[in-house]
C-alpha cells in the first residue's frame, strides 16, 4: 500500500469496511480483517487509530468472545445513522408564528 498521512489512512479504513460490508455478511470486522482489506499489516499504530476513530464518534466499536482465542478480540464497525421522526403535535415557531406540521399535510 503506498504511504499515507493519518487522513488517508483513517479514509482507507471507512472504505476497507465498507466494501467488507458490501461483500460479507457480517457489519462488525476485526483489525485483522480491517488492514488484509486494505493491504497492509495489522500493527499497535493501526489498533490505536481505529480505537481513537471509535472514541471521535467514526467508528463504532465493541468487543466479542470467540472460541479458540484466550481474550476478547475488539471489532468496528461503520455507524449507521436514522432519522428521528418527529412526534405528530410538533410545533415550530417561525417569526413568532406558530406552524404546526400536522395541519394541513396529507
Amino acid at each position: 500500500m503506498i504511504r499515507l498521512r493519518r487522513a488517508g489512512r483513517e479514509h482507507a479504513i471507512i472504505e476497507a469496511i465498507r466494501t467488507l460490508d458490501a461483500t460479507g455478511h457480517h457489519r462488525m470486522h476485526t483489525r485483522g480483517e480491517i488492514c488484509r482489506k486494505m493491504g497492509i499489516k495489522s500493527t499497535s499504530r493501526i489498533r490505536d487509530i481505529l480505537n481513537e476513530m471509535e472514541l471521535g464518534g467514526q467508528l463504532v466499536g465493541a468487543t466479542t468472545a470467540l472460541d479458540g482465542y484466550a481474550h476478547e478480540i475488539a471489532i468496528y464497525g461503520v455507524p449507521v445513522y436514522r432519522q428521528v421522526e418527529l412526534p405528530v403535535d410538533h410545533e415550530i415557531i417561525v417569526n413568532g408564528q406558530s406552524c404546526r406540521m400536522s395541519e394541513g399535510w396529507a
